[in-house]
């Protein structure tokens, strides 16, 4: 019998420790829901402030260079803004100025005299696009991605 007692109380010990362990787990999954509670709070204790500091109202000095820090990194986003904005423009004249030379060089082989090259007339012809149709970037014949955005080139078909 002494064998079924020691048996009995292992297994009695490892369920112990099992719930033991289901009971820790369960308190340290609420300390976490806690902490993420209290960031909660700063944010909004930290939003009172700055709603505070918006409006003029004076706080203790600490609190006014905290506000000032935020003030500086909104205007660096505005900056940033800005300058993709910038980008954007500067991708599109570049676009642009690539259409109007391309057409000019056209242009002139007509008034030379010189034929441009003739489609295929019976098979489709395969085109790959010279610009990526989501940023604009110069693509590469039978390029796949974009190195620019890695948006996906695909292929046309011409009847």
């Amino acid at each position: 019998m002494d064998f079924f007692d020691r048996l009995a109380a292992s297994a009695r010990n490892l369920t112990e420790k099992a719930g033991d362990s289901l009971e820790i787990n369960r308190l340290n999954g609420e300390i976490a829901i806690e902490k993420g509670n209290i960031q909660c709070y700063q944010r909004e204790l930290g939003e009172y402030y700055l709603a505070k500091f918006t409006v003029g109202e004076k706080l203790d000095d600490e609190a006014m260079l905290i506000c000032d820090k935020v003030v500086v990194s909104q205007d660096r986003i505005r900056q940033l803004l800005l300058d993709i904005e910038k980008v954007k423009q500067e991708r599109e004249a570049v676009l642009e100025e690539r259409v109007k030379t391309k057409q000019e060089e056209e242009d002139q082989l007509e008034i030379a005299g010189a034929t441009l090259p003739e489609a295929v007339p019976e098979e489709k012809k395969t085109v790959w696009p010279k610009f990526c149709p989501q940023c604009g970037g110069a693509v590469q014949e039978k390029q796949r991605f974009c190195m620019f955005c890695g948006a996906e080139i695909k292929e046309e078909n011409i009847d």
